[in-house]
């Protein structure tokens, strides 16, 4: 047999022993491994619990200031209208009694102090505030302190009778023997 007919053959045998192995390999990766398969799970993804309701601090308020009028008189200091415009940047929800937030006015002459209310989801605030100031003044503000209200106090109940004793068995007198 010459060499290159064995070559051949040779050659021959390792492709068929790779296609043979290759089969034995798929076979085994299909069929094999049913029993050992696991279900994959999808985790259950719940959101993040919110925070409790608690009172906020002076960091989760801004505190904006509209200029909505401005006078000045030539020979003396200019008055601004202002109107504050607060916003809340916390993340936990409002508790359910109202408290105050205390804040000052910068820019005029003087600090001027304010306050508002937070009842809920709701605030009250004045407008249309009057500050004194120098010409060209910007005004800002920050808060001071947040804090909650304390509960009001309860009702005195009515002014009434005296306490009677409550009825009961009359004594009757007995005869003395």
């Amino acid at each position: 047999m010459p060499i290159a007919t064995l070559r051949k053959l040779l050659a021959a045998l390792a492709i068929v022993g790779i296609l043979l192995s290759g089969i034995g390999v798929a076979t085994m990766m299909i069929f094999g491994s049913r029993g050992q398969q696991q279900e994959a799970v999808t985790p259950v993804r719940k959101p993040p619990t919110p925070p409790p309701p608690s009172v906020p601090t002076d960091k989760e308020f801004l505190i904006g200031v509209v200029v909505t009028a401005q006078n000045c008189d030539p020979a003396g200091p200019c008055f601004y209208t202002y109107t504050i415009d607060p916003k809340y940047v916390g993340l936990h929800p409002f508790p359910e009694s109202p408290f105050t937030v205390e804040y000052e006015v910068l820019g005029g002459h003087q600090p001027q102090p304010g306050k508002f209310t937070v009842a809920g989801d709701q605030a009250e605030i004045l407008k249309d505030v009057v500050l004194e100031g120098p010409p060209g003044a910007q005004l800002s503000a920050r808060v001071l302190r947040v804090f909650e209200e304390p509960p009001a106090p309860a009702a005195e109940p009515p002014p009434g009778p005296a306490a009677e004793p409550p009825p009961g068995p009359a004594a009757e007198p007995v005869p003395a023997p």
